[in-house]
């Protein structure tokens, strides 16, 4: 039986080669999902609000994009603040990989040149695994540092629980 870790190699790969800053928090899951529609899911962005913690709204900005929804596209979400979390499309390889940056205000002085990298895997057993990681600088003052790092856990892992919900076996 493959180990989810054996699914990671990919994600780590694209994340060291869009990235310099250090790997700050790491989620894998299998669901029991094709990888296509799975990658379809997490790539469209105007769906986000369904399973990204804290977004009220979402929708997509293609005015630079190179395709709809592809590299330079600009996820936009709107989390009931007076800030929009704007995410720009780093590289994009359908079905398999998504990788996004956020502005550095969207994390309020905790975490700077953030990357985001999602990748979605077929598992030789069925379904599909997918590897969720954030890459980041964090602040240099312990208590943001901790902040910072505590966004992204609770981030990445309610959404990993909120995608579990929405692909749970029927």
């Amino acid at each position: 039986m493959a180990a989810l870790s054996d699914f990671t190699t990919y994600a780590k790969e694209t994340g060291a080669r869009l990235s310099n800053q250090p790997l700050v928090y790491e989620t894998t899951q299998r669901l029991e999902v094709t990888q296509q529609e799975l990658f379809n899911y997490v790539s469209d962005f105007e769906r986000s609000s369904e399973w990204i913690v804290g977004a009220k709204k979402s929708w997509t900005d293609n005015s630079e994009a190179e395709a709809p929804g592809q590299v330079g596209a600009v996820r936009v979400i709107e989390s009931g603040g007076p800030m929009l979390v704007r995410e720009k499309v780093k590289a994009y390889e359908a079905p398999r990989m998504l990788a996004y940056s956020a502005n550095d205000g969207a994390f309020l002085g905790t975490c700077f040149d953030h990357l985001g990298v999602m990748t979605c895997e077929p598992h030789p057993d069925g379904g599909t695994v997918i590897c969720w990681l954030a890459y980041g600088r964090l602040a240099n003052n312990p208590l943001k540092a901790w902040a910072g790092a505590k966004l992204f856990q609770v981030a990445l892992g309610r959404g990993m629980k909120n995608l579990r919900r929405k692909f749970a076996p029927r």
